[in-house]
């Protein structure tokens, strides 16, 4: 290395060199939620572990469980539950985390959100009827099923 010898890595390869700098990457990773991953998609874990990390009040996030629709059992949909939903904060939350959706909707492969009886998509909101006063129903695209190497980034 010019200049001298190459700075010994003491942290177990934990840092990316770029140039002569040191670049902690640790923190863009996304660590588990609090959503169970099993049965899920990658862009379905991707969002739960989305919101997890960006809205911590949340601390139940439901995905795989038996349906009449294909959505929740194909790992492709979310339960995200909201504290309080009927007080105004807990309403200021879920319209947050609808507005954080709509903002990542690519990232996340979203297909469509569900919040207090309006139904969103990628191209705009419309109100459905459906219901969806506790909790924000989530539909990703899916992605396909995760192998095991997947890497989730902020």
């Amino acid at each position: 290395m010019p200049g001298g010898a190459a700075p010994e890595d003491v942290t177990g390869g934990q840092f990316a060199s770029a140039s002569r700098w040191r670049v902690d990457t640790r923190s863009q990773f996304l660590p588990v939620g609090v959503a169970p991953e099993q049965g899920l998609q990658v862009r379905t874990i991707l969002t739960a572990r989305s919101i997890s990390a960006a809205f911590p009040e949340i601390q139940q996030i439901g995905g795989v469980r038996p349906d009449a629709l294909r959505w929740h059992p194909d790992g492709l949909a979310l339960d995200v539950m909201i504290p309080n939903p009927d007080s105004a904060d807990g309403i200021a939350l879920g319209n947050e985390v609808v507005a954080f959706m709509l903002r990542n909707a690519a990232r996340f492969g979203m297909q469509d959100v569900i919040w207090r009886g309006v139904y969103y998509t990628p191209n705009g909101a419309s109100a459905s009827g459906a219901g969806h006063f506790d909790h924000i129903h989530i539909t990703t695209t899916g992605g396909g099923y995760p192998t095991g190497e997947e890497i989730y980034v902020r």
